[in-house]
């Protein structure tokens, strides 16, 4: 299987259960499409030289309070393990930015910042890759995003155990409320 992207998030509290759904539902909506094993194996004979196996891509998207990252010294960053011929990238986002937009804006404009912030990452490292071929990965990233953006894909989240975990964690505070 042509896999060579991985893709995960962390996420912080965003002031209440609806907030905290919506931020969820769209970063796993835009982690989920990017990280589709079918779109991989159907671009990797374009974007992968010599091991279809093998992850080049390990991104972390953190969407975090700023008064947190800076109270941490939070940063994003990229780093590149040449024996392992892995590009990790961990993105780290202001909520504060995003929290107050529709749905369909937070979307948009965090699909916006990933792809940046990817774009200018695979072209500042694309001489060390052995594996994968970034500059002809962009383009193709750049459809995906697009897609992703234009909400083209499918979303579940709702039938998520992500969001059956929220939703059953509100209602037990609720009733923890309610004794009180």
């Amino acid at each position: 299987m042509g896999v060579f992207l991985s893709i995960t998030y962390d996420l912080r509290w965003a002031g209440s259960f609806e907030a905290n759904v919506k931020q969820d539902k769209v970063v796993n909506y835009i982690a989920t499409n990017l990280g589709d094993m079918i779109w991989q194996e159907e671009i990797s004979n374009q974007v992968q030289r010599i091991d279809k196996h093998h992850i080049s891509l390990a991104i972390v998207l953190r969407l975090f309070r700023r008064e947190d990252i800076k109270k941490n010294s939070l940063k994003s960053y990229a780093r590149y393990i040449q024996k392992k011929d892995i590009l990790n990238i961990d993105q780290m986002l202001a909520l504060d930015e995003y929290i107050e937009l529709s749905e369909n804006e937070m979307r948009c404009q965090l699909c916006d910042a990933v792809f940046n912030r990817l774009e200018e990452i695979l072209i500042k490292y694309k001489e060390r890759f052995q594996n994968l071929d970034s500059i002809v990965l962009v383009p193709l990233l750049r459809e995906r995003i697009l897609r992703i953006k234009n909400q083209e894909f499918t979303d579940n989240y709702f039938k998520s155990k992500s969001f059956t975990d929220a939703k059953r964690v509100e209602e037990i505070k609720k009733l923890i409320d309610c004794t009180k």
